[in-house]
């Protein structure tokens, strides 16, 4: 079993209900169960089942090819390779899920800040640290 069913509140009797929930779309549970079972169809699985010559990230090396990078050494396409800021080929997808969520925490903390505050917010779109605001 993944190791995420060890975590609190995503053990099996969390998953139990989860899948008997009629609310969730059968395509969703369908995919719980395929990620579980470790049979979601990215390269390492079709390498193990012998329909891929080799188990490493399509993404990665469409990225690393683009920028003029090296193609060696790629790590193998698993389900959690995809949804993680590891693979080349989805960081550009995280980094603007990154600032579009720091954006609209921003404007949220800008339209609830009264006149009276003494908070004040750095900047949007620079980065700033203790060490460049002294």
């Amino acid at each position: 079993m993944a190791d995420f069913m060890l975590r609190q509140n995503e053990s099996r009797a969390f998953l139990r209900k989860y899948l008997n929930d009629p609310r969730v779309p059968w395509r969703h549970k369908r995919q719980e169960m395929m990620a579980i079972a470790g049979i979601i169809p990215v390269a390492k699985w079709r390498a193990k089942i012998k329909q891929q010559s080799d188990a490493s990230c399509r993404l990665c090396k469409r990225a690393r090819e683009q920028r003029g990078a090296s193609t060696e050494n790629l790590l193998e396409e698993t389900c959690g390779h995809i949804n993680s800021a590891f693979c080349d080929g989805m960081a550009t997808t995280f980094m603007a899920a990154h600032h579009f969520i720091w954006r609209h925490l921003y404007a949220s903390m800008q339209a609830v800040q009264t006149p009276a505050s003494k908070l004040r917010f750095v900047t949007l779109d620079k980065e700033s640290s203790m060490s460049t605001l002294c």
